[in-house]
């Protein structure tokens, strides 16, 4: 099957974005787009050729949420799911989410489907580093390690610390409120930043063989502003948002922390990035979980613990890293399929609902929780087209087909799809790591919704206005990007609203709660209403009206679209 060795090491840079999603694809466009975009607020604006096709708004949300799981009956779910730990492709954890899902499932009264993967799996299991000598010995408090870098032997490796300075911020020219810019640019980005390494590398009188080289990490201090340039739509009557909003965000590691290749080549015995982070925003970050096995052992620290680490290597001062790690071959991961029938006339077509099911924490990935919760409301509330529930296994293992593996194992739902809701990552709060500390706003993260380029945004649009669902955007693909862990679906033809949000902690292990304390229950329970609804609406709609293109009329919206005053 020609998915099989589908991975970030052989895939082109545009599948690997597409596949891994909002967090890969967007962690570069934003990292490249103008961190002091100024773009122009406009008043209240909604796509209307898409609200003309659809016979405009179609008033009240028609969800019954007493048919919905209460606020408390999801928190319970998250934490029963929380208490399994980290439940990370292969492991034990994860096999016991996956099975509780799928008798979730069968439950409600659905047909289920199980699709096995064997990949190699990478556990880290311990790490550490140490300072040997000099004024600064002693144990340096790590963060994390770097996923699927490497190991060490169980002493560990020994070598003289080597300061290359920061990763380079490599820049961008050209029009930056254009979408296809900044999709270029992603590809220039990762394309450029391994040589731009090994020029650092070279300039290192004696080069770095049997070192370990110490590197900063800048995590991009983005204002929401760079989204703008993909903005369709912001529901945030209350105004909480603006282009100046802080969305300084760990999740663009993923395309800031350059391969290990170049310092492999180089024979570095290892490598440390210090991240721009505050301890408790640091720690745990499982980042950049994009690329495949990378042979060399990389760790992870803080800006406090790096400030001494650097001083450290500039005194030469010789340091051990450990990290020590499994590698399993041929581990199986299921993905989870579910049908509910449609009711009507076209239950021939079917609609997907996507997602992830493996991940690190409360947030990582909590959207097969919402999924089961939709599949009991929508068999007491039958559908006139089939529902298909998707949960994918792989998002955080390079080797697993994810999305693609679904594409290819069912091709008789694929094309049988009308439209595609992808869900992520529900229920979070917005935490920010800046001057003033790590903390919380008080406010719901900022949720993104990216639509295909049809009018499929306008039932997105309505339901937002519907529900109520605050400090929402409705985003247009970046260029040729579309983000989401349903990104394969879209690029399949079929038209799609991914819902992902991406705080500070939603990578990051925390082997304490999973983050609990930043669980939001009545935030989740009101997406999942969301989700309800715009599943509803999209029942409503013609096939060929879902697939219409619109493209000319969201590329021609003042950003932002704000809803008009006073609305909610």
């Amino acid at each position: 099957m020609s998915y099989d060795r589908i991975g970030r090491n052989t895939m082109t840079l545009a599948s690997r974005l597409s596949r891994r999603g909002f967090l890969t694809g967007s962690a570069a466009a934003i990292a490249v787009s103008g961190l002091g975009l100024d773009a122009g607020v406009a008043g209240a604006s909604t796509p209307l050729g898409a609200r003309d096709a659809l016979g405009g708004l179609t008033g009240a949300s028609d969800v019954d949420p007493t048919l919905l799981p209460s606020a408390a009956a999801l928190e319970r779910e998250v934490r029963t799911m929380v208490r399994l730990g980290p439940r990370l492709p292969g492991t034990s954890a994860h096999n016991t989410f996956v099975d509780r899902l799928a008798a979730g499932f069968r439950g409600a009264g659905l047909q289920v489907t199980r699709d096995t993967h064997h990949f190699e799996r990478w556990l880290a299991e311990d790490f550490a580093l140490e300072v040997l000598a000099g004024p600064r010995a002693g144990a340096v408090d790590v963060a994390s390690y770097y996923t699927y870098s490497g190991q060490t032997p169980p002493e560990g490796v020994v070598g003289g610390l080597a300061y290359l300075g920061p990763v380079p911020a490599l820049g961008v020219t050209g029009n930056l409120t254009d979408s296809q810019t900044i999709a270029e640019s992603i590809s220039d980005l990762a394309a450029n930043l391994p040589d731009a390494v090994r020029g650092l590398i070279a300039a290192v009188p004696g080069g770095v063989a049997g070192k370990i080289v110490v590197m900063d990490a800048v995590v991009p201090p983005l204002p929401l502003g760079a989204l703008y340039p993909a903005l369709t739509y912001m529901h945030d009557p209350n105004r909480t948002m603006s282009p100046a909003h802080d969305f300084k965000r760990m999740f663009t590691t993923l395309i800031t922390l350059p391969v290990l290749q170049p310092f492999k080549e180089a024979g570095a015995a290892g490598v440390v990035f210090i991240l721009d982070a505050s301890p408790d925003n640091a720690r745990g970050q499982y980042t950049p979980f994009i690329h495949g096995y990378q042979d060399l052992p990389a760790l992870l620290v803080d800006r406090v613990a790096g400030a001494g680490l650097r001083a450290a290597a500039a005194e030469a001062s010789p340091a051990r890293l450990t990290l020590n790690a499994s590698r399993t071959p041929d581990v199986p991961s299921d993905s989870l399929v579910a049908v509910l029938p449609g009711s009507g006339p076209n239950a021939d077509e079917v609609v997907i609902v996507h997602t992830h099911t493996d991940g690190q924490n409360a947030f990582e990935e909590n959207a097969g929780i919402a999924q089961v919760a939709l599949a009991r409301y929508f068999a007491r509330r039958k559908l006139n087209r089939t529902l298909v529930f998707s949960g994918v296994t792989g998002h955080f293992a390079a080797e697993l087909p994810e999305t693609h593996g679904f594409i290819h194992d069912h091709p008789d739902l694929v094309d049988r799809a009308v439209a595609n809701l992808t869900l992520e990552h529900f229920g979070a709060t917005e935490w920010l790591d800046n001057a003033r500390g790590y903390y919380s706003t008080g406010l719901a993260e900022p949720a993104e919704i990216f639509h295909s380029l049809t009018s499929i945004a306008a039932t997105g649009i309505d339901s937002l206005r519907a529900v109520n669902l605050r400090r929402t955007l409705l985003l247009r693909p970046i260029g040729t990007f579309f983000f989401g862990v349903g990104a394969g679906l879209h690029a399949a033809g079929i038209p799609s609203l991914a819902y992902i949000s991406a705080p500070n902690y939603l990578l990051a292990l925390d082997g304490r709660d999973g983050h609990l304390d930043k669980f939001d229950a009545d935030r989740m329970r009101q997406e999942t209403i969301w989700a309800a609804d715009v599943l509803h609406r999209i029942d409503q709609v013609d096939a060929a009206v879902l697939r219409a293109g619109d493209s000319a009329l969201y590329d021609s919206l003042p950003l932002p679209a704000f809803p008009p005053e006073g609305l909610g």
